[in-house]
């Protein structure tokens, strides 16, 4: 991935830190995918279900902290603004 870096003042390679973790947390946001046509059900289980739920929806902060990480320059350490990936360049 490429960026332009405001520290170097140039075109720089960039990437996020734990890249493999922000692939897990994409998928993380489909998991609930399936249950859509079970939501009447599960709002009516009030014992495990929808405290299930809720737990699942707790964890959408943290996965949002991680998917809006910014890139960071490989040289310098800063942050890149807007990167695009090698293909696009």
């Amino acid at each position: 991935m490429r960026g332009h870096c405001q520290r170097c003042a140039r075109e720089v390679s960039a990437s996020y830190k734990q890249p493999a973790l922000r692939r897990w947390v994409k998928v993380y946001f489909l998991l609930g995918a399936p249950f859509i046509p079970l939501l009447p059900i599960i709002g009516s289980d009030f014992a495990v279900m929808l405290p299930l739920t809720m737990v699942y929806l707790i964890g959408l902060g943290p996965a949002l902290a991680v998917i809006r990480a910014p890139a960071f320059c490989d040289d310098c350490g800063a942050f890149i603004e807007t990167p695009r990936s090698s293909a696009q360049a």
